[in-house]
């Protein structure tokens, strides 16, 4: 079920194992076992990552993607320039896989771009154009 809210983009719920299955819009995806129904019910119709926080204290939680996995880079990019699909062109891992590099093509008007994708801090993401 897609929801509404800044950090998750999806909840699914396996009522018969009681677990709670969080999407985030990271691209990080949990589990949470043993959850009631009462409480899936009951984050359905609430501010979800506040409610998160504190079932994650109350309920044994997994991690189901982490690292390079986790990060959420999209199929395509749109150029600035000409507003066509950019298309991937190469990938790099960033250090201790927190973030994933993409070069970037435009197949129309050849312009092209580095952009980061996940945790690195924002003085350090740069674009660079040809």
């Amino acid at each position: 079920m897609r929801v509404f809210d800044e950090k998750v983009e999806t909840l699914a719920y396996a009522e018969d194992k009681r677990i709670l299955e969080v999407a985030l819009k990271n691209g990080q995806v949990w589990q949470l076992a043993e959850v009631p129904a009462g409480i899936y019910a009951e984050l359905r119709n609430s501010t979800i990552s506040s409610f998160l926080k504190f079932m994650a204290t109350r309920y044994q939680t997994s991690p189901v993607k982490t690292g390079i996995y986790a990060i959420a880079v999209p199929k395509e990019e749109r150029c600035p320039v000409c507003e066509s699909a950019m298309k991937e062109q190469n990938r790099t891992a960033g250090a201790l896989n927190k973030f994933i590099r993409v070069f970037w093509l435009c197949p129309q008007c050849k312009k092209s771009k580095w952009e980061s994708y996940g945790s690195i801090p924002s003085r350090q993401r740069r674009e660079r154009w040809h």
